[in-house]
């Protein structure tokens, strides 16, 4: 029988030098000037550049979620909300494909240790792809045949080593059904020099996340590339690795680094304009007190999620419920503090080359995300109440 991949260090077998966590967050603050100088291009072409993936793989971004015992950082969620913040700081679309990418170390510690080196050659490998709506699989000798399928929001894609996709399965030309009653749904690795990006990515905001829709035609994924998505926990995997729903707990970190952006360039505008305005005084002064917060709640639920998973612990279903929450809060405080402090810059802001413009395209188009929506909460009261057993994040 071969070693758990537990008792693998993957970065020892890959030839991967380790990274601390924080070595990987003093990294991602240098590499401020650099996106600063990267952000009108990768708006312009909807995607990261060559040179800025380059240097992201090479500051440690893309793996910060591999498990420490195979070698990685194993980052907490708290530090990965600031891993992205301080990306956001400079450019929302760069953090929001850092966000994403990131993912490969819960994917990779879906899988057996000999099946993860299989598909991660190292751990700087970048991983993409859209869940919904599921594309059906239907049961062949060996895996799944996808005779057509078509995937919208893969951000990251154009950057991505590794991509992913949903799938529901079929056999025999019925669709499987678990113990509930719900639909069998996995997630499976495409070959990605048979998926085919659609160029439909033509948004308001956040144009370099490069969210662009993906379809493969008549491909056959080997069961061994295909695992179950769990929507509770998983106890036999590492921390980081539990709880999918908990992947999208670092999405604040976007929204988070985005206002406070937003926040200290009005604050540099107001000190030259009118400083002893009793109103502007007043209303940025509550800007600030929502932003901050927001930003507290959200590190400190990030922060509680993280002592109970690497204590072996099990989160309440309110404990649950506070990683939709603080999404929610995040999102909503964050786009108010913005608003009001952009108000006192009158009609300036309005214009193209205004150095706002950006940001607030990125802003208004962050909100439509799902973990910043009120509908969000539905699942998360649900839960409080003992009314349900909904995921929180989407």
């Amino acid at each position: 029988m071969s070693a758990s991949l537990s008792q693998v260090k993957i970065a020892e077998v890959n030839g991967d030098s380790y990274k601390s966590p924080a070595e990987i967050l003093e990294n991602l603050k240098a590499l401020g000037p650099l996106i600063e100088e990267e952000a009108t291009e990768i708006d312009r072409i909807r995607h990261l550049t060559p040179r800025m993936v380059a240097a992201l793989k090479d500051a440690g971004a893309f793996r910060i979620a591999w498990p420490a015992a195979w070698g990685g950082p194993e980052m907490r969620f708290d530090d990965q909300i600031r891993a992205v913040e301080f990306l956001s700081y400079h450019d929302a679309s760069v953090a929001w494909n850092v966000q994403i990418l990131s993912d490969t170390g819960f994917y990779g510690a879906q899988f057996p240790e000999e099946i993860a080196r299989e598909l991660y050659s190292s751990m700087d490998h970048a991983t993409a792809g859209g869940y919904y709506p599921p594309q059906r699989a239907d049961r062949v000798e060996g895996g799944w045949r996808i005779a057509k399928g078509r995937w919208p929001f893969g951000s990251g894609i154009h950057s991505a080593d590794c991509i992913v996709c949903g799938v529901h399965l079929y056999e025999n030309g019925e669709l499987l059904r678990d113990e509930q009653g719900q639909p069998e749904f996995r997630v499976a690795y495409l070959p990605k020099d048979q998926v085919k990006l659609l160029d439909t990515w033509y948004t308001l905001g956040l144009r370099g996340s490069g969210s662009t829709d993906y379809e493969i035609e008549d491909v056959t994924i080997p069961e061994k590339f295909v695992f179950k998505y769990f929507s509770g926990a998983a106890d036999h995997l590492p921390p980081l690795a539990r709880h999918a729903d908990f992947i999208a707990i670092s999405l604040q970190g976007v929204v988070l680094g985005l206002g406070r952006r937003i926040l200290d360039d009005v604050r540099t505008e107001l000190k030259k304009r009118s400083p002893n305005d009793r109103f502007v005084r007043i209303q940025y002064a509550e800007a600030e007190m929502n932003y901050n917060a927001a930003r507290a709640f959200s590190l400190d639920t990030a922060r509680m999620v993280s002592d109970k998973l690497f204590a072996g612990e099990v989160l309440t279903a309110d404990e649950e419920a506070m990683t939709t929450l603080c999404s929610v809060n995040a999102g909503h405080q964050v786009r108010k503090a913005c608003g009001m402090a952009l108000e006192l810059l009158g009609a300036s802001i309005i214009y193209q080359k205004s150095p706002f413009e950006r940001r607030r395209r990125d802003l208004d188009t962050l909100m439509v995300h799902l973990g910043h929506q009120r509908r969000a909460l539905e699942s998360a009261g649900g839960s409080i109440l003992g009314e349900n057993n909904l995921p929180h994040l989407a």
